[in-house]
């Protein structure tokens, strides 16, 4: 794909990596959603985050009410949980998981120190046609993009901003995720492209494509996930 010019920032998952020997309990855990009846309320959807490095507090909560405003009104009710906080034998019926690169804390710093942010904000993996229910997210250069528009604002807003747009790309990814599709719409948090200046002002919804997609899937009747524990890490 070409480059953009900024300050466009790539999310797109047109070059999904493949994970042909994708571990065998990792894939029976994220198997996709099944619908619940309209009379019942959904179980929920857990999203599993694991941080390579230390992350703020405000970002998660940030995140959190961020995929809860996406993903709420399609019938998901989401669970955000941190690998690092997880009890040994936790379980979960539905599960998503995502690798955070990078380091997730908003920092304050000088253009000159910041890379070329062009590139994938995050990816999903596929394997023989679907997608997994497992991908990455690039914390700096979502970070390295929001620090080129963001100004001058309080720590703890700094937190809040990141985590928000955190919670935009995640949601970009989910719904690639469980309506186990690669294609993008023309507008909204699943179209291809998001821009710095979009995520910090965390306005972006589901389109209706999108939207429609997840309840089909949802509708479809698929089996179950089956209830597994976090011993696969």
């Amino acid at each position: 794909m070409a480059a953009l010019s900024r300050p466009v920032f790539l999310l797109v998952e047109n070059s999904m990596h493949t994970a042909k020997s994708f571990p065998v309990a990792l894939l029976a855990a994220c198997s996709l959603l099944r619908a619940a009846p309209s009379s019942v309320t959904p179980a929920p959807v857990t999203i599993l985050v694991d941080f390579e490095k230390p992350h703020s507090p405000v970002s998660v909560a940030a995140m959190r009410r961020e995929l809860e405003s996406l993903l709420t009104p399609v019938g998901l009710k989401i669970d955000l949980q941190i690998r690092s906080e997880l009890k040994p034998s936790q379980e979960f019926a539905d599960l998503v998981i995502f690798k955070m690169k990078g380091s997730c804390i908003m920092e304050s710093l000088p253009i000159a120190a910041l890379s070329d942010e062009r590139g994938p904000l995050a990816m999903a993996y596929s394997s023989d046609g679907e997608v997994l229910h497992f991908g990455e997210v690039q914390c700096d250069r979502i970070r390295e993009s929001l620090n080129r528009v963001v100004g001058r604002v309080p720590h703890d807003s700094r937190q809040s901003l990141l985590g928000r747009a955190i919670g935009l790309v995640i949601g970009h990814e989910v719904y690639h995720m469980i309506a186990n599709s690669t294609k993008h719409t023309k507008h909204g948090v699943t179209k291809e492209s998001l821009s710095a200046r979009e995520l910090l002002e965390g306005d972006l919804r589901l389109p209706d494509l999108a939207r429609m997609a997840l309840q089909e899937a949802l509708a479809s009747g698929r089996p179950p996930a089956a209830s597994t524990s976090n011993g696969f890490f």
